[in-house]
């Protein structure tokens, strides 16, 4: 099992660290789904507790050269989530590899004996893009940040998600909050998955515009705005 996380690792390519102040940009990974070319962010493995709804994803850990990582869905698809469980295809010695392209040709492989398939228990975080994702500008810390709104996802309870603040009654260019400092991929404490909190300016109070957790909090306990954490949890990778 340690050799298979470890393999994990080094097959599905994780960012790398960035400081707050400069978060890296980071890069787009090909993969195939159903013999085409598709584009993905590959954000490494995630914990996450049983019961969440995953999807399969299958690498080749001795595949031919141009071989990428398969997938059998998309955004769009009922079965899509961007939370994926990582399969290990290896071919059989005295078998030559070939590509594979899709699921069905993982199958086929399978049911001619080329290959064998290991499940693991290896979740990771892997975002589809081209199918309509648009970038989105946020506030951290006071700064301005862009993420992917790649929508809501479901995990079960007990799972740890960063919390992100959207304001009810908002004015001009008032968007989403990362909240409590500036969050960058490769940090420790960096998770794409979101838990949603509204932020409400009470009857009375002209609401104006608020950049940064300190600022939240800081009206909270004057009095001028109410907190209220939903259930709601949604994907957003900062890039």
């Amino acid at each position: 099992m340690k050799r298979l996380f470890l393999l994990a690792f080094a097959l599905l390519s994780i960012a790398a660290p960035a400081t707050a102040a400069s978060p890296a940009k980071q890069p787009v990974v090909t993969g195939f789904f159903q013999g085409q070319e598709v584009r993905y962010f590959d954000f490494g493995p995630i914990k996450l507790k049983p019961g969440n709804k995953l999807a399969p994803i299958w690498t080749v850990t001795n595949g031919a050269s141009g071989q990428h990582n398969i997938i059998d869905t998309v955004p769009g698809k009922a079965d899509y989530s961007p939370l994926w469980q990582l399969n290990m295809v290896t071919f059989k010695d005295g078998t030559t590899p070939h590509l594979l392209k899709s699921k069905a040709d993982v199958d086929a492989a399978v049911k001619a004996g080329e290959v064998t398939v290991t499940q693991t228990s290896t979740v990771v975080n892997c975002p589809v893009l081209g199918f309509g994702q648009k970038k989105v500008a946020g506030f951290s810390n006071g700064h301005v940040i862009h993420y992917y709104d790649l929508g809501p996802v479901k995990v079960a309870p007990g799972n740890v998600v960063a919390p992100l603040f959207t304001v009810t009654n908002s004015v001009g260019a008032q968007q989403h909050n990362i909240a409590e400092e500036n969050i960058a991929p490769g940090q420790t404490k960096y998770p794409p998955l979101w838990g949603i909190s509204k932020v409400t300016f009470k009857a009375g109070v002209k609401p104006r515009l608020i950049t940064s957790y300190a600022q939240i909090k800081k009206a909270q306990a004057a009095g001028q705005v109410t907190i209220t954490k939903t259930p709601l949890v949604v994907n957003c990778p900062v890039v």
